[in-house]
């Protein structure tokens, strides 16, 4: 890869992208929608399973959005279950779901994964467990100042994606 060329979770054989979506109560629908749907309609119109993708929770049962509809989930996290990208979904309460044990779930899946990210508060669930010190990241434009403050070492962008 030369210096001008991104660094991407894409290779250049085809094969299937498993990805793996932590969904917690608190979400929006419309950010699990969003985060779901563009995987779904790339298989659909490519006539292919181009991602491999499932909705987790910590718990296994079904997170519950802000609207009050529930997630399927097809089961519990497992840190040690192989993905290329692991993607946080999570809105209010994050605070109360970020216990030692689920950031170094987070930690440990993240080392295997091509990728790592967060929608909606997942950022900081995943900047909480460290991993994007040293890098580029967003989160909603209400939290920017208060989630610059509590990471210092993420070069938080005002963009919606990074």
């Amino acid at each position: 890869m030369t210096k001008s060329e991104k660094p991407t979770i894409f290779r250049a054989e085809h094969e299937t992208l498993k990805v793996t979506l932590l969904v917690f109560s608190g979400s929006s629908i419309m950010c699990v929608a969003s985060a779901v749907d563009p995987l779904r309609a790339a298989n659909r119109i490519s006539g292919e399973t181009l991602f491999d993708f499932k909705l987790v929770s910590v718990t296994g049962e079904a997170p519950v959005t802000t609207c009050g509809l529930p997630v399927a989930v097809s089961g519990r996290f497992d840190a040690a279950e192989p993905t290329d990208v692991l993607v946080v979904v999570a809105g209010f309460g994050t605070q109360n779901y970020a216990t030692a044990a689920l950031l170094a779930g987070l930690r440990r899946a993240a080392r295997a994964a091509r990728a790592c990210g967060g929608v909606e508060a997942g950022t900081w669930l995943v900047a909480r467990a460290g991993l994007l010190e040293g890098r580029s990241a967003t989160t909603h434009w209400e939290d920017m100042e208060d989630f610059s403050a509590a990471f210092p070492g993420v070069d938080v962008r005002p963009d919606r994606y990074v």
